[in-house]
């Protein structure tokens, strides 16, 4: 090995483990091994290399003055031409809140794998994967401060619309209660596209596949339900038992912000005809037709009340997270202490137990 990589992989060497000594509460600097110490002393150093640069600030600026000038033209636009009455401002603000969750939501979706699918697969092209596998630092500790250190700068870039979405406040029509369960949404939102990266780059040796993958698997939950969903929806029409199930739509995150919104404001709703009144009239002179048949009545329209659809994405969310967060630690693992051997009976001794 050359003398540049030597260095390289002693700065690591000692970023972690001044990392570690930061993590270990006093009285504990034995317990290097705790989940929430191998967590922290992740997090710190992954963090400590994201912000040193100009790039982050840099983005954070441009992306700022989008969404500012976004919200000043849409403003402008409505309040140039005459003063805005009682209805028209609370319009005004439920639109700025709509606005500004969903574009939120594309920006959490499409940032979330971004910075995770990378993390760990650029462990291993840099070569440097080896020195967190020896330390005491279990693989669950691994993937979940890979995430968190993932998600901290864009939980500072989701954090930073939340004076422009409470603009919405001056112009009424919302309250505190649903700009806090759209940010809600997008927090669980921004944990679970960041689960799916961090298992991509858990599984794939190379950052390219990783990142690639990552984003086949969010376009996957986003437009493919939403497709299947309109292609089923399509066939029931002609077939009213096959009724599409609700449950398709749980990973799809702007459905589950659409229930947000639709609560908060009345409007995206999800409008659906109630196919179990569209039923055959029986026949006779009571009704006026003597005949083979009636074709069965137009069915009417069930707006759904908002508000029962976004808890349950977000239990689906969280339960799909769990799943990913745990494969990617068994991935990551360099001894598979969850896969079972062929042959080979599960240890039950008191020492059994894997840390």
């Amino acid at each position: 090995m050359s003398g540049a990589p030597e260095v390289g992989v002693a700065a690591s060497l000692d970023e972690v483990d001044g990392a570690m000594q930061a993590a270990r509460p006093a009285g504990h600097r034995g317990a290097s091994g705790t989940l929430l110490g191998g967590l922290t002393a992740i997090w710190v150093r992954e963090l400590r290399g994201r912000m040193r640069g100009k790039r982050a600030f840099i983005f954070l600026t441009f992306y700022l003055f989008i969404l500012v000038g976004l919200l000043w033209a849409t403003v402008g636009a409505a309040t140039s031409s005459r003063q805005l009455g009682a209805l028209e401002s609370i319009s005004l603000g439920r639109g700025i809140f709509g606005g500004v969750v969903f574009v939120e939501t594309l920006v959490v979706i499409v940032l979330s794998p971004a910075y995770t699918a990378a993390s760990i697969s650029q462990e291993r092209e840099k070569q440097t994967f080896d020195l967190l596998a020896v330390t005491p630092i279990s693989s669950l500790a691994i993937v979940l401060g890979k995430l968190v250190s993932g998600l901290s700068f864009l939980a500072v870039i989701v954090g930073a619309s939340l004076p422009l979405a409470s603009l919405a406040f001056l112009f009424g029509g919302i309250g505190p209660e649903d700009l806090l369960a759209a940010y809600f949404v997008l927090a669980i939102l921004g944990i679970g596209a960041g689960a799916i990266g961090i298992f991509c780059s858990a599984v794939m040796k190379r950052t390219q596949p990783a990142t690639v993958a990552a984003f086949v698997g969010v376009a996957l939950v986003t437009v493919g339900t939403a497709a299947i969903w309109i292609g089923l929806e399509a066939r029931a029409d002609e077939d009213p038992a096959s009724s599409p199930p609700e449950a398709i739509l749980y990973l799809n995150p702007f459905v589950a912000q659409a229930d947000v919104v639709c609560a908060a404001t009345g409007a995206l709703c999800v409008t659906r005809p109630d196919r179990a009144i569209a039923q055959p009239q029986p026949v006779g002179p009571a009704n006026g037709v003597v005949g083979p048949g009636v074709p069965p009545p137009l069915p009417d329209l069930v707006v759904r009340k908002g508000g029962d659809l976004w808890p349950k994405s977000v239990a689906a969310w969280l339960i799909v997270t769990a799943i990913l967060i745990g494969a990617a630690a068994q991935g990551l693992s360099p001894t598979r202490r969850w896969r079972l051997q062929p042959g080979r009976a599960l240890p039950t001794g008191p020492d059994s137990v894997p840390r």
